[in-house]
């Protein structure tokens, strides 16, 4: 009777340890897609913006994606710009350039060098913001200036960029859908005056007609609103 009662003991024993492994498999394999799931959100954009055939990536995006992506322009070199839904371009701000105004639609490093990383964030953020951005920007000793200030300063630099004082958040990202393409170059290059960087990918400047000094890959990002 005694060996019974013991069999009847490891028995159960024996279930619920059955019953427990069982869970934690399960636990273990909700967790895993959990994270997978998790993990695939977080790195769709640089998924999207990095593969290799970016030649066929084109999405709709707004304020949430294209925000973080200008923050991101300057320390990844890469271009963009705005253009409305039928092509023409989207003035972010202006720049005078051999006494001439320009109305620029991009965000292009190669061509504003606007000094070093303190000016380059101030000037993201002006341009964002405009004069919202008051208090925000910084100075070269840690305090902070305004809009103005930082106007000033542009123009001590003889940039010749002069930014709107309401930011593009506000007069352009804030309530619209953009469609975002995706293009390349070597920056180095002369690029023809028909070059449509969401068309003309990178074929054209591929080896071996692209020397060795140019082998900086630049993309543009160019976004149409909708």
């Amino acid at each position: 009777m005694e060996n019974a009662a013991d069999a009847l003991k490891m028995a159960a024993a024996v279930l619920v340890f059955v019953m427990a492994l069982g869970i934690g498999i399960s636990s273990f394999s909700q967790a895993r897609t959990a994270a997978d799931t998790l993990i695939s959100y977080t790195d769709r954009d640089s998924v999207t913006q990095y593969a290799e055939d970016i030649g066929t990536k084109t999405r709709f995006v707004g304020k949430e994606t294209i925000v973080p992506t200008i923050y991101r322009s300057y320390r990844e070199n890469y271009k963009i710009v705005f253009y409305h839904s039928d092509g023409t371009p989207i003035e972010l701000y202006t720049r005078i350039r051999n006494g001439v105004r320009e109305s620029v639609n991009s965000i292009d490093l190669e061509k504003d060098v606007i000094g070093d990383t303190r000016q380059q964030d101030n000037f993201i953020m002006a341009l964002l913001y405009g004069i919202k951005a008051n208090g925000r920007l910084s100075r070269a000793d840690g305090s902070t200036m305004d809009f103005s200030e930082f106007q000033a300063e542009l123009e001590t630099n003889n940039s010749g960029i002069s930014l709107n004082s309401q930011g593009i958040y506000d007069t352009i990202l804030k309530n619209s859908t953009f469609e975002e393409k995706y293009g390349v170059y070597y920056q180095d290059d002369l690029l023809p005056e028909d070059y449509d960087p969401d068309t003309d990918i990178s074929d054209q400047f591929d080896e071996p007609e692209t020397p060795d000094s140019n082998k900086t890959k630049k993309r543009i990002i160019s976004y149409y609103k909708q």
